[in-house]
């Protein structure tokens, strides 16, 4: 579609990608380069996290993990070589490394400007009370309600539907009603029951997942210096090609690298810290858990994605999505490979789903009580949705909502610098 094609391009045009850069770097610098820094005490969190005294906020871990990791950490970077080469996958790696200093920030701010219940918070609350810009923090509920039809709906069902017809040729319209059908009764239950399905499915299907792209890149092990040495030669250009063609090919990579960067671990966009709020974890540990979702979601499940594309010489299939990763996985496994793959991907589309339902609730009873019976009833119809609508299209939607959070959320990481850096005192649990 020509029209979001454009639209996807002017949201994400240099502006919006040096945006995300520029807060990543101050932050990177500024707190002394936590990502490294901060290791020994980030793990400290995480063993306090799946503590027996913390099921609270291994619930809460899981279900940030659920609407982080979903089909952006297999279809996403499948689609990542496809449209910007091998080299895309080293800005993915920027824009994590520079993403885990934005994700501590915003996991402070998730907790310092939660509400005084302890129970809600978000980016929005931290833009009205932090900011003092009450319009802002409306438009930004409003453009988190969007992405989570795009980004929480859409992509995820598609992707999901796409896994589960080419294996068992079930057709995407009975896959949309399905999951359109466990959706609404999530939605509906008038239950908590996210956080107890997330600590269930995520663990699971991570392990399993892990387990068999690890196994396609030993099974290639030879291949792999091949295979870095084309990620950066890509990344910077270095590859044989005429003319203009160099500069375009580079500049596809870093646009391509970056999206799906931030549409995988969401640094930038703030979503995660209305699940956040509830974590029971001070600031500065909030802090600490998001740069490990950040790891874990594109510094494992992602590169271990591309390498086991990369390696198979899958990219030549011509496939795309999380067919190109079935395929990768076949080239070792067979066809139980795709049929795993396809169980992966559609338990890891409905995990996000679910962890975005309660994103997009929260946004939603932000803007207004009232609206929460219409959200859910968009949410449902927006699953179906993605099912049947081409991978295309649901891509370059979800990419249009993504960009539209990073611009008041990054106001909100500048705006709100002071309060993050003095959550990094030595002093400062």
């Amino acid at each position: 579609m020509p029209f979001l094609d454009k639209l996807s391009e002017l949201v994400w045009s240099l502006p919006t990608v040096a945006l995300i850069i520029s807060v990543g770097i101050y932050y990177t610098i500024r707190l002394h380069v936590p990502q490294v820094r901060c290791l020994g005490q980030m793990l400290a969190v995480v063993r306090k996290s799946f503590s027996g005294d913390g099921e609270n906020r291994f619930r809460v871990l899981s279900t940030a993990l659920a609407a982080t990791v979903g089909t952006g950490s297999v279809a996403g970077i499948a689609t990542a070589i496809t449209l910007g080469g091998a080299g895309a996958i080293f800005w993915l790696w920027v824009s994590a490394f520079l993403g885990m200093a934005v994700s501590f920030a915003e996991g402070v701010l998730s907790i310092e400007y939660r509400s005084s219940d302890g129970k809600k918070g978000g980016i929005m609350y931290a833009i009205r009370d932090g900011m003092g810009e009450k319009f802002l923090a409306k438009l930004y509920a409003f453009f988190t309600v969007l992405a989570s039809f795009g980004m929480g709906g859409m992509v995820q069902s598609n992707s999901a539907a796409e896994a589960v017809s080419s294996e068992s040729g079930i057709s995407p319209f009975a896959v949309g009603i399905i999951l359109a059908v466990l959706v609404a009764a999530c939605l509906f239950s008038g239950r908590d029951f996210t956080g107890r399905a997330s600590s269930v499915m995520m663990p699971v299907l991570t392990i399993i997942y892990i387990f068999i792209v690890t196994a396609v890149i030993v099974a290639n092990f030879g291949k792999l210096p091949e295979v870095f040495s084309e990620i950066f030669r890509s990344a910077f250009g270095l590859k044989p090609a005429i003319g203009a063609a160099v500069g375009i090919n580079v500049k596809q990579a870093v646009s391509v690298g970056f999206k799906r960067g931030v549409f995988s671990n969401e640094a930038g966009l703030g979503m995660t810290a209305a699940i956040h709020a509830g974590s029971g974890l001070s600031p500065k540990e909030q802090g600490l858990m998001n740069m490990f979702e950040v790891i874990i979601d594109t510094f494992v499940i992602c590169t271990l994605t591309a390498l086991a594309i990369l390696c198979s010489g899958a990219v030549e299939t011509g496939l795309d999505g999380s067919l190109l990763v079935s395929a990768a996985c076949e080239s070792v496994f067979g066809s139980i490979s795709g049929a795993a793959i396809s169980l992966c991907t559609a338990g890891f589309a409905t995990a996000t789903i679910i962890g975005w339902s309660k994103i997009g609730l929260s946004a939603a009873e932000y803007l207004s009580p009232k609206s929460v019976l219409l959200y859910k009833i968009a949410l449902t119809a927006a699953v179906f949705t993605g099912a049947v609508v081409s991978l295309s299209a649901a891509w370059k939607i979800s990419d249009i909502f993504n960009g539209l959070m990073v611009f008041p959320c990054v106001a909100a990481l500048w705006a709100l610098r002071k309060s993050v850096i003095c959550q990094t005192s030595p002093h400062t649990k």
